[in-house]
């Protein structure tokens, strides 16, 4: 019971520790960008953010240090130092493959692309040039443990299943998205950063009597690393604090964003329960290292394709359906809206007795309308009735900061930022002029975009011709 309490005050200083490194205060600085582009998203569809700044911050911490923790208590646990795992290597790889698709940056990628790396060296490039552990590189390579790298990638996703079914969904921003076929429907993009302080361990090679610290039990640590001590040495472990940092991002079109981000959560958790049996398998089955290289990247690839497959092939939810009436696709919390209880999914048929066609056609009644707007429906197949009320436009502060902006814009535009100013989102009607569009990241963009630059250097740096002259 004493080395527990011991190991568990070094290990909880070491995690309050990593909570002030300035490597964590970058991750949330970078977590707070997101957070900010998204509600800038926001402000331009709909004149104002739908979800708070500071409120995705807290819960994002929040979240974040839960998952941190104990994903560290499983790498102490377990024995993982960052050399095993192969972190100094996994991180450039990453960048690259972000380069090359931003869903890339993964460690399930860049981990397996390590891995093979790993075992090409081991397997091939060393029987052939058996002085190529010399060099630094390829020795550092070396010493990563495949099933400790497998381990570290399960782990991390597991952690990221929890922490995308108890938040994935909270914070869901609605978007009128456009269709590769030109209709626009509604989605709600959910995106979602989690930032986490970690307790790592560094190992190295001491003499048996400059050993400092804590005797571990015997049967620590459960995955051995490669480095192994010679006559008179042991191994040192330290703890260190790090940071890393998970993100989500998916799209709800045929599902409600809770529904989508428990699919994706439930998918990912077997996925990361399958990659940690062959990973902790392989320390005791060599051979099986092979199957877990393979499973780390194609598996995460299969559940991205399962994934969008799933969501794309059933009926769109938020979607113009038939001539009359129109959807509410969300209601905002403490809005003028919710006040007269509306919800989610309701279809409002008539405005002030007079019936209603599409959501266009809702927001044009709206606007008509004074100070009492009486909507009638349909919710769940049954009929209700509901008052808005509207605040005098003198009073409205949003939308009077709001009409000298959008004075330029489409009325659509005017009409639909009001609208969200009540706390209503309708569904779009099909040829909404409002709209986002989804375009393929082109890795070879900016490099085309600075090919034209200096093409037109080039084109613009000659001397400028005129009539030849004859001497």
């Amino acid at each position: 019971m004493e080395l527990f309490f011991e190991i568990s005050q070094i290990f909880a200083t070491t995690f309050a520790v990593a909570l002030v490194m300035p490597i964590f205060w970058i991750v949330l600085f970078l977590v707070y960008l997101q957070y900010r582009r998204q509600a800038a998203t926001e402000q331009k569809l709909f004149g104002r953010p739908i979800n708070r700044v500071g409120w995705q911050m807290l819960t994002s911490i929040g979240l974040g240090l839960v998952g941190g923790f104990a994903a560290s208590a499983v790498l102490v646990f377990m024995g993982l130092s960052l050399e095993q795992i192969g972190l100094y290597f996994i991180w450039p790889v990453a960048l690259l493959l972000l380069l090359i698709n931003p869903r890339y940056l993964c460690f399930s990628y860049a981990g397996g692309i390590v891995a093979v790396a790993v075992l090409l060296t081991r397997h091939l490039l060393l029987p052939l040039f058996p002085g190529l552990e010399e060099i630094i590189v390829f020795e550092y390579l070396l010493r990563v443990h495949i099933p400790a790298l497998l381990v570290l990638i399960g782990l991390l996703h597991l952690v990221e299943a929890f922490l995308i079914y108890t938040g994935g969904h909270r914070g869901s921003s609605p978007i009128y998205l456009k269709q590769d076929d030109g209709e626009v429907v509604g989605a709600f993009s959910l995106q979602r950063f989690w930032p986490l302080p970690l307790v790592a361990l560094l190992v190295t090679l001491v003499a048996e009597p400059e050993i400092v610290g804590v005797s571990m039990p015997q049967w620590w640590p459960i995955l051995q690393p490669a480095l192994q001590p010679g006559e008179g040495q042991s191994l040192q472990f330290m703890v260190v604090p790090v940071a890393a940092g998970l993100g989500y991002a998916d799209m709800a079109l045929s599902s409600t964003p809770r529904q989508r981000t428990a699919f994706s959560a439930k998918w990912l958790a077997v996925y990361s329960v399958v990659l940690l049996i062959l990973a902790v398998s392989a320390e005791y089955f060599p051979l099986l290292a092979l199957p877990g290289v393979i499973f780390a990247p194609l598996g995460h690839e299969f559940l991205i394709l399962f994934g969008k497959g799933e969501e794309q092939n059933r009926p769109l939810r938020y979607r113009q359906e038939g001539s009359a009436g129109a959807s509410i696709m969300m209601v905002l919390p403490d809005s003028k809206a919710a006040e007269a209880g509306l919800r989610q999914d309701d279809l409002i048929l008539k405005v002030n007795g007079d019936p209603v066609g599409d959501s266009r056609d809702l927001l044009e009644k709206i606007e008509a309308s004074y100070f009492m707007v009486l909507l009638d429906g349909l919710r769940e197949g049954e009929p209700f009735s509901a008052v808005l009320k509207k605040q005098s436009r003198e009073g409205e502060s949003a939308g009077s900061l709001l009409e000298g902006r959008v004075s330029s814009y489409h009325s659509q535009y005017a009409m639909l930022h009001r609208s969200a100013a009540l706390g209503l989102i309708p569904v779009p009607p099909p040829d909404s002029p409002v709209y986002l569009e989804v375009r393929k990241p082109d890795p070879l963009a900016r490099f085309k975009g600075l090919g034209k630059k200096l093409s037109r250097r080039r084109a613009g740096s000659g001397s400028p011709s005129g009539p030849d002259r004859g001497l």
